[in-house]
């Protein structure tokens, strides 16, 4: 509690001291979009605590607080934002997959190409859906280790012939 309140002192004598200095210099207008709630209170705080005028004074005030945040965080570390506004950018590294894992990716790959080629031929016999089964796990399990891009096409195609399978 105490802590807030010597905080609370602090910011008031800065900008009571930051009004009183800088109270006759030049500015220009601006505008800024703000939440209409959090301006009217800022209104009213600013004029029962500061004694300012509700357009000179509040400006004043509202520039204080920005030279205040100049301040703080002007050698401050940049920060990463991320908001709804700004979405950050990842980077997806390649990893180096080995010979086995190559070889594995391959035969998945052409396994699950060659169920899918009978199944669109029309041979949606229970041989060719049975190892549709059995091959999914694995190309799921190798999917998700290397995130070969063939692999994730065939699996959703794959993914179509199962809706299939469980409608009838």
């Amino acid at each position: 509690m105490s802590e807030n309140n010597s905080f609370r002192s602090w910011l008031f004598n800065y900008l009571i001291n930051y009004l009183t200095k800088n109270k006759e210099k030049n500015r220009t207008t601006t505008s800024i979009r703000i939440n209409r709630e959090i301006y009217e209170d800022f209104i009213d705080v600013a004029c029962s605590k500061f004694r300012v005028y509700p357009h000179h004074g509040l400006n004043l005030l509202i520039e204080a607080l920005m030279n205040l945040v100049i301040e703080l965080f002007q050698d401050y570390p940049k920060v990463v934002q991320t908001t709804l506004f700004y979405k950050p950018t990842i980077n997806i590294q390649k990893t180096e997959i080995n010979i086995a894992t190559k070889l594995e990716v391959k035969l998945v790959r052409n396994e699950l190409q060659h169920i899918l080629i009978a199944l669109e031929q029309g041979k949606a016999s229970d041989f060719w859906l049975s190892k549709l089964r059995e091959t999914i796990p694995k190309a799921i399990r190798i999917y998700d280790k290397t995130r070969d891009s063939k692999l994730e096409e065939l699996l959703k195609k794959s993914e179509k012939w199962i809706e299939k399978i469980y409608k009838r």
